[in-house]
């Protein structure tokens, strides 16, 4: 399993505060994950990375696995990865080879044979508007996480950019990260974990350093949610292809008169 993976599951189990269910932690777990997008820069971006500790790092624009050379010095501890516009099976075996622990893709130019491993995280981009019948297509998918980017919502949030990031999240049962272009506030942090979202992807070169600390602190001070973040995959399925008559409660039904004979 990726070390993000395992990050994921364990901001999943125990939430905000570092306690999970019979399992004392040293640290605060936030309630959300925030993964920092490098671009450009990658030094200065993955120091930023590590300075903030953040839960991952994602590099773009790096084509092949032989551009990570070049950043083996500056590679944070943290798990990273890369987003790529083509994937083959040689490509990702490459990657995973040169450390990367999460690979980002699209669905197009990406080969099936090439998430035939679960090594590393594999997160697939998804647009808001993906159609019903594709997504439910990629619950069947070996893909461990969406991204939906959502770069266009600058300030407050509004309920129907949640109403839009909730459409998906409540349809699939894989971890959904959102990209922002801002840094959401603390209230607009916690409504988008109510809506589904169990990470951010914050582009490090683009939202200044007091902006992504704040970021960080309000994950780790976000309240417990109580009810359970995962469990969505009978939201995908249709009322209508159920029966319309509730066999099971008649059952029931005749059970209680049975007994009062």
């Amino acid at each position: 399993m990726s070390k993000f993976l395992d990050r994921m599951e364990r901001i999943a189990l125990a939430g905000p505060g570092g306690m999970g269910f019979g399992v004392v932690r040293t640290e605060k777990t936030p309630g959300m994950a925030l993964i920092g997008l490098v671009s450009g820069s990658y030094a200065k971006g993955l120091a930023t990375v590590a300075k903030l500790a953040l839960d991952a790092a994602l590099l773009t624009g790096i084509d092949n696995a032989t551009g990570l050379k070049r950043l083996e010095k500056s590679l944070p501890s943290a798990p990273w990865g890369v987003r790529i516009s083509s994937l083959t099976e040689d490509s990702a075996r490459e990657f995973r080879d040169g450390g990367c622990d999460l690979l980002a893709f699209s669905l197009e130019n990406t080969a099936a044979s090439a998430l035939a491993t679960d090594d590393a995280a594999r997160i697939l981009y998804i647009e808001a508007d993906i159609e019903e019948r594709e997504l439910r297509a990629i619950g069947a998918l070996p893909v461990d996480a969406l991204i939906l980017p959502m770069k266009d919502v600058s300030g407050p949030w509004a309920l129907a950019d949640l109403a839009a990031v909730a459409s998906i999240s409540r349809r699939v049962d894989k971890y959904m990260l959102v990209e922002v272009a801002d840094a959401p506030s603390a209230s607009d942090l916690e409504a988008l974990r109510n809506a589904g979202v169990d990470g951010l992807v914050v582009d490090v070169a683009a939202v200044g350093a007091d902006d992504l600390q704040k970021l960080k602190s309000a994950a780790l001070e976000m309240p417990r949610k109580g009810s359970n973040r995962r469990g969505r995959a009978s939201a995908i399925v249709p009322a209508s292809v159920f029966p319309s008559d509730a066999g099971p409660q008649r059952e029931e039904e005749e059970e209680e008169e049975d007994d009062d004979i």
